[in-house]
């Protein structure tokens, strides 16, 4: 039975004060069509989220960094990266004159990609330029079809920083690329690019979204606390070929342990940064539209169990504070997460 959503629910929704929101209701919750006047007055006013003019405010300070720039750039949570992202999840005009050149420098640059890993930032960024309308660039078509062959090649998202973890793949951020990939319209889409989707929504629907932490986690966690530094090892060793031949030890040993649900992902937050959570998985799979299935089942009941007696969702997991502007307040209901969650379940209840 798909869920009812009550009248003054939608109302709130509406309000004047997130125009992001507004926009979206009107047109994936009301479906209304793009060319009435309500949705594009609503549209005209996107620049004018709170949020997104706070953060423009402090342009001078992000989006041009001197010297060896990466790390500048990925600052938590106030690099340009982030910046990008979180303009693009606010639905900003990316060829604003405050935004448009900070873009160009970075897909210029292509400092979010590399081979060892980084595929979690790779897909935020290009998924973030096509929603900022750059889904034209050369650099970003370029750079999501070399995306969805890593996925194809590696079997899903082989990361360099697993090796610190009893698992082979990342699961952590495939709701990322999903909703990097589902920007692409289907019609548009490679034959690599529908491969990689069918692997990662398979990754997520096999694990039951959230059911994939090693049930042996801590004593993993344990041996990881007695690696030695670079220094203490013999010379021509290294910790990273120490760590890999204690991983194989330990699972021939002890093994993987029964899967337990990641708990992070039981707290719904917006915008997030690499990691993810229940609600921001299923909604990922809607976007690159999967159809229900039984695996869904008991994260769809989280969903629904978080939903208040007035039809909301509340804020559970922020980054504000690190960010140059608050978005929402935690523990308060949340315009982002009810959309969010409405969205979801029309789409697997409908």
């Amino acid at each position: 039975m798909a869920t009812s959503i009550p009248d003054i629910t939608i109302h709130w929704l509406l309000g004047e004060d997130n125009p992001p929101v507004r926009y979206l209701t009107l047109v994936h919750l009301l479906g209304k069509s793009l060319k009435v006047a309500e949705v594009k007055e609503a549209q005209a006013r996107l620049m004018d989220y709170s949020v997104t003019r706070e953060i423009l405010e402090h342009g001078e300070e992000f989006w041009f960094p001197e010297g060896k720039t990466f790390g500048k750039s990925y600052q938590k949570y106030r690099g340009r990266f982030w910046q990008m992202i979180f303009l693009g999840q606010f639905l900003a005009d990316g060829h604003d004159p405050q935004i448009e050149p900070g873009v160009e420098s970075i897909l210029a640059k292509r400092e979010f990609k590399d081979r060892r890993g980084l595929q979690c930032l790779t897909a935020n960024i290009l998924g973030a330029a096509m929603r900022l309308g750059f889904s034209d660039h050369p650099v970003v078509v370029e750079e999501r079809e070399v995306l969805a062959r890593r996925i194809t090649e590696g079997g899903g998202i082989c990361c360099e920083a697993m090796g610190y973890s009893l698992l082979e793949r990342c699961y952590m951020c495939i709701p990322k690329l999903l909703l990097c990939f589902a920007e692409i319209p289907e019609d548009e889409r490679s034959d690599a690019v529908k491969e990689a989707v069918e692997i990662l929504a398979g990754s997520l629907l096999g694990n039951r979204i959230h059911v994939y932490v090693s049930g042996n986690r801590q004593a993993w966690l344990d041996v990881l606390a007695e690696a030695p530094k670079k220094d203490e090892l013999p010379e021509g060793e290294t910790v990273k070929a120490w760590i890999a031949d204690r991983k194989r030890r330990f699972l021939e040993s002890s093994g993987y342990g029964e899967r337990v649900p990641k708990p992070g992902w039981l707290r719904f937050g917006f915008p997030l940064n690499y990691n993810s959570d229940i609600l921001e998985s299923l909604f990922a799979l809607s976007r690159v539209d999967t159809p229900m299935n039984s695996a869904l089942e008991g994260a769809l009941d989280i969903v629904r169990e978080k939903r208040t007696d007035e039809g909301t969702w509340k804020l559970e997991n922020s980054l504000n504070g690190k960010m140059w502007a608050d978005v929402e307040e935690k523990g308060k209901p949340s315009k982002w997460l009810t959309l969010t969650a409405l969205r979801v379940l029309a789409h697997f209840e409908g």
